[in-house]
């Protein structure tokens, strides 16, 4: 049971004056309007039920006694009122198709979670989902509650997340076949003095594990896609997420160069750990991406 705290007194008035419990009951009263009626309406002892009526009498002026009888009073019958339009509001409401906010990187949501989110439809056909993208990473969006699930790569710096690290997230050092011809480069640390295009989030020296920063950062990019477009534009080499320039390494747009062991990253699943109602779809989620390849 969730730990009960005193209310401030400048919150107090956002409470209700009546619980559900007591609106409940006078709509009830309303259609049975003698305690015994009410009574054997809802299988209850005829006593309590007195008990709760007097003191909704004393809390309010819904409830009157004339001639040893309770009845409503006007304000009685607008609460009764209010009480039915509020059950059905309540009903309406929770038949509505829930929606998941996803969150995740601009180019993870672009390049793999919006093709293959299909995947994720098919496993609840009532759920609708909001995709966001943010390249700060998904954890501030998280825990400001614009967002439900978010997927991103490297741990939660914050203790209120919760996170599984599913698959891994490689690199690669590309350059345009043209800027690789042009500056005669053979191998990976042949671009270390040429410009480099640098991913402001996970930066070349951080990547490649360099004592010194790279020598000659020509530009620094807040997305990966701006990266990638400049790179193949052959203005200079770049570090990128393998997924980010598979289509390009395809097309040969650009090529991969070795000479350089770079670490892996993780890709995962974050969710707020004050959440735990969406642990069904943190299974779902976790089961996807475990299904896909990042290289």
């Amino acid at each position: 049971m969730a730990k009960a705290y005193p209310l401030e007194p400048d919150r107090a008035a956002e409470h209700f004056g009546l619980s559900s419990e007591q609106c409940e009951l006078l709509l009830a009263f309303e259609t049975a309007p003698s305690l015994e009626a009410l009574a054997r309406a809802l299988s209850r002892d005829a006593s309590v039920l007195s008990r709760q009526l007097q003191r909704i009498a004393q809390d309010t002026p819904a409830l009157e006694k004339t001639h040893g009888r309770w009845r409503l009073t006007p304000l009685g019958k607008q609460l009764a009122a209010w009480t039915r339009d509020a059950i059905v509001s309540q009903r309406r409401a929770l038949s509505q198709p829930t929606v998941l906010r996803l969150a995740s990187t601009r180019e993870f949501a672009a390049r793999v979670l919006a093709p293959r989110l299909g995947q994720l439809f098919q496993a609840d056909p009532t759920t609708s989902f909001s995709l966001f993208a943010f390249e700060d990473g998904v954890e501030r969006h998280l825990l400001s509650g614009e967002a439900d699930i978010g997927f991103d790569c490297g741990r939660p710096t914050d203790p209120e997340l919760r996170f599984r690290q599913v698959v891994p997230e490689p690199f690669a050092v590309v350059a345009a076949p043209s800027f690789v011809e042009r500056h005669g480069v053979q191998t990976g640390p042949d671009l270390l003095p040429l410009e480099n295009l640098q991913y402001q989030r996970a930066t070349a020296s951080t990547l490649l594990g360099l004592h010194d920063m790279v020598p000659n950062v020509r530009a620094t990019f807040n997305d990966v896609a701006s990266v990638r477009e400049a790179c193949s534009a052959a203005l200079g080499w770049a570090v990128l997420p393998t997924y980010a320039v598979r289509r390009e390494l395809d097309l040969g747009t650009l090529v991969a160069l070795g000479g350089f062991e770079v670490p892996e990253e993780h890709f995962g699943v974050f969710w707020l750990r004050e959440r735990p109602a969406l642990e069904v779809w943190v299974e779902r989620c976790v089961a996807w991406l475990g299904g896909v390849t990042l290289a």
